[in-house]
């Protein structure tokens, strides 16, 4: 299994601890997701050397600060691009902040960085859907993820393009109807992926701590009863899909 988004460095226990739980629990690879310049800088000097991780770089919506750091923002993201495996997160968060201008500002910003060097890009999306749309569909050709998925069905087929793909959560373990399931339910398998969102959205059956990357079984197992496939169809596809949306090493299995 791949879990194809954690914060590792938000984690309170030791690398090594947490990477030997997820290996045990037969995650082989976890995608470190940068969400400010801060943790950008941890994934390039610390988490780029552990072989069964791979790093991106990118400013969380909430993390923007002014209209004069965009500038070295997409600075460094160029600098360092070879690095990573996408840009993000970036996106647009209109539940809790308030300056949706700028979070515009950085977001196409970020996302034409990713164009231009070739890079998929994982995206953050709440309570945005519209303004959403009109951006992202601004760029059909860019691959794209839509992680924590929590939006309907209809979303997904307004998008532009056929490089769009959505990330589910342990968020969905608590859930059996709604519009999430429904879109999890109806959106091509090929075009899904697992993540834990780690130290956040612990599945169902974890009740203390933190959440961590040896959970995200959780997610594809609940994935697997509710569209009526085996989980290891679930593991199998996903972890496909996410080796050809990061571009990661074949070396990285989809055995579980």
């Amino acid at each position: 299994m791949i879990d194809t988004h954690a914060h590792l460095h938000l984690i309170n226990d030791s690398i090594d601890s947490v990477l030997n739980d997820a290996n045990a629990a037969g995650v082989q690879h976890i995608v470190q997701v940068a969400i400010d310049e801060a943790s950008i800088d941890l994934n390039l000097s610390v988490y780029s050397s552990l072989s069964n991780c791979s790093i991106t770089g990118g400013i969380h919506p909430l993390s923007v600060e002014s209209a004069s750091g965009i500038d070295s923002v997409i600075k460094k993201l160029s600098a360092h691009m070879d690095a990573f495996v996408a840009v993000g997160e970036i996106g647009l968060d209109y539940k809790y902040a308030t300056n949706t201008s700028l979070q515009h500002d950085y977001f196409i910003a970020q996302m034409e960085c990713a164009m231009q060097f070739n890079k998929p890009v994982i995206i953050h999306s709440r309570h945005c859907d519209d303004d959403m749309l009109q951006i992202v569909n601004q760029f059909p050709s860019l691959p794209k993820v839509f992680h924590c998925y929590a939006t309907n069905l209809e979303f997904y087929q307004s998008l532009h393009g056929e490089h769009n793909y959505v990330s589910f959560t342990g968020l969905i373990t608590h859930s059996k109807r709604g519009k999430v399931m429904h879109a999890m339910r109806s959106i091509p398998l090929n075009r899904i992926m697992i993540e834990t969102d780690a130290p956040y959205l612990r599945p169902v059956g974890v009740t203390d701590g933190q959440n961590r990357p040896e959970h995200v079984g959780a997610v594809a197992r609940h994935i697997a009863e509710h569209r009526g496939v085996s989980f290891q169809t679930v593991v199998e596809q996903t972890t496909r899909n996410a080796q050809l949306f990061f571009d990661l090493p074949l070396s990285v299995t989809s055995a579980c």
